[in-house]
């Protein structure tokens, strides 16, 4: 009776049917197919909500049938013994359905659980799976928009199966039993229920277009709000803030109409469903009082069809409801299908063992080397170019480079970004204490040297708790420049035996600059340590200089002697091209 119990979460494997034994399977990358086969993950949990929704909602409009032995068995005859009787089994039946409608309420809150959970871990883990290759590859809007909404949306289409199923077993039904009564009242269901569907099956295909349509909408205006927050302060600074507001109410705007074009095939859904059991009821007791009139008909019988019709004006409106729901949970899971189907690099099935330490890292494709134990500055008019080299010598992208003699695409993953960091200056920041974000994984004793090195001691000491200060989410309350210096101190701290950092001071003044040159330098001596940057600070205290140019290096050798050389250069780091 384990379907009985809520799901234990997290699950050890959302592939696996029951999360922890069994046949493991990758989900489909269909929409209508992923909803399917999240649904029955735990097909105990599907039947059993399934069958005690049936029960409850298909036997309410049963109930009436308890009606027409009680008025023709009862009342009419005057049988005391026979109306109590029939009134017993109607409390009884009353009974069964109660408590199927609580059993069936809690078996789909547990199934609609299980479907959420196991969605929101498929995410999270295909997340953390493709890492740095996130953003590249998907929006912020989408991920955000996954986790905020649609992971709900499908838990609630999944939810919606259980009473979808119970109302359309209800709807069989009252047929069958207005058959029995009469065939016009029989065929009157029957037609009127294959009209809805005529009818409710254009409407629906327009809603699905047009929630495709604003899902796609939220997408976008989240991308925007996202751009607008983590730039603020720049866009401040340069006077971009009244025109990204702009485009944010543009975007607001066509959010806006994209949900009122929704809003018209739902509203024609609700008709629908307020209005079908209604007109049905109307035309049930027209037929059913002519033929009571003529002798057709029992007074009883006609109640019954009163009942049964009266009765499936829940089951209809329900079933309006959670058909506009799997749409719903249809469109979200699309959405979760394109972030599962994002490719991702393959793990590396055989590995091979890492060089000695201080082997040199060279990227063939640029013609960039890393030697060990050199500060290595690497300027370019172009700092996308000297990041995509930063991504081939991290391993992030596929590429030629090797380190040693070894393919860094050929390491040990975790080996490579023991080794190996790329150290971005707009990097993410997580919530928790200063100690903590400086610290990573595993640089918890080396926190406070490294905030020495990032000359990053005045921020921590102007905190409330000091190191012990608690941060939200990519510290905001910072400034642009703080946070930076606390980017910088988390790549010293994780102590790679090669640091590849890009533009790592860019938001700082040049005082601070000069201070974390030297400090740096002194901290990561007899390591390498690579910085893309064209100021004068840097690339004067550099051991080298790579210039970069069209993604080649162009030329090498210290900051006096390419100035010298090179026009090209010169003007890149005294600014005479501006």
């Amino acid at each position: 009776m384990r379907f009985l119990r809520a799901p234990e979460l997290p699950l050890d494997d959302p592939l696996r049917p029951d999360g922890s034994r069994g046949r493991s399977a990758e989900p489909p990358g269909t929409p209508w197919r992923f909803l399917v086969w999240l649904a029955t993950r735990r097909k105990g949990l599907m039947a059993a909500a399934l069958l005690t929704s049936g029960i409850a909602l298909g036997g309410l409009p049963v109930l009436p049938f308890f009606l027409t032995g009680a008025v023709d068995n009862g009342l009419r005859r005057q049988d005391w013994s026979a109306l109590t009787a029939w009134s017993l089994a109607l409390v009884g039946a009353g009974f069964v359905a109660a408590v199927a409608i609580i059993l069936s309420h809690r078996l789909t809150v547990y199934w609609r659980m299980d479907a959420s959970y196991r969605t929101l871990q498929l995410a999270t883990r295909k997340v953390n799976r493709l890492g740095d290759e996130l953003r590249r590859q998907v929006t912020t809007g989408s991920v955000v928009s996954v986790g905020a909404t649609d992971i709900n949306r499908i838990a609630w289409a999944v939810d919606s199966l259980s009473p979808t199923a119970g109302c359309l077993i209800g709807l069989i039904a009252v047929g069958i039993l207005l058959f029995n009564t009469s065939v016009a009242l029989g065929l009157t269901i029957f037609i009127g229920v294959f009209i809805v569907g005529v009818v409710t099956g254009p409407v629906l295909t327009r809603l699905q277009d047009r929630q495709e349509a604003y899902r796609e909408r939220v997408g976008d205006i989240t991308d925007r709000a996202s751009d607008i927050v983590s730039g603020l302060r720049v866009l401040r600074g340069i006077g971009g803030e009244a025109r990204f507001n702009a485009s944010y109410r543009r975007d607001s705007d066509a959010l806006r109409s994209a949900g009122y074009k929704v809003a018209g095939p739902t509203a024609w859904l609700n008709a629908l469903g307020e209005g079908t059991p209604a007109i049905l009821l109307g035309v049930v007791i027209w037929i059913a009082g002519r033929q009571v009139a003529s002798g057709d008909l029992t007074p009883g019988q006609m109640v019954a069809a009163f009942g049964y019709t009266g009765a499936l004006m829940l089951p209809v409106h329900w079933l309006i409801g959670c058909t506009y729901r799997i749409i719903e949970g249809r469109v979200a899971a699309g959405k979760v299908c394109e972030l599962l189907a994002v490719p991702e690099r393959s793990a590396e099935t055989a590995p091979l063992p890492g060089p000695r330490p201080g082997a040199e890292l060279h990227d063939p494709e640029s013609g960039l080397t890393v030697a060990g134990g050199e500060l290595l500055a690497v300027a370019s008019s172009d700092s996308e170019q000297v990041a995509a080299v930063f991504d081939r010598l991290g391993g992030y992208t596929a590429s030629e480079a090797r380190l040693g003699d070894v393919p860094v695409t050929r390491l040990d993953r975790d080996e490579l970004r023991r080794r190996v960091l790329v150290a971005e200056h707009d990097a993410y920041l997580f919530a928790g204490t200063v100690a903590a974000a400086v610290a990573a994984r595993d640089g918890h004793d080396r926190v406070e040297a490294a905030v020495e090195a990032a000359s990053a001691s005045d921020v921590v000491e102007a905190l409330p708790r000091g190191l012990d200060t608690e941060l939200d989410n990519q510290a905001r309350t910072l400034s642009g420049g703080q946070r930076q210096r606390l980017r910088l101190a988390r790549a010293l701290a994780a102590d790679p035996e090669t640091l590849l950092l890009h533009e790592p001071t860019s938001a700082v003044d040049s005082h601070t600059e000069a201070r974390i040159v030297d400090r740096l330098a002194e901290a990561r001596d007899g390591r390498a340590t690579a910085v893309a940057t064209t100021s004068p600070l840097w690339l004067g205290r550099a051991d080298r200089v790579a210039f970069v140019h069209g993604g080649k290096v162009v030329a090498t050798g210290s900051h006096h002697d390419l100035a010298a050389a090179h026009p090209e250069y010169r003007a890149l780091v005294t600014r005479e091209a501006e």
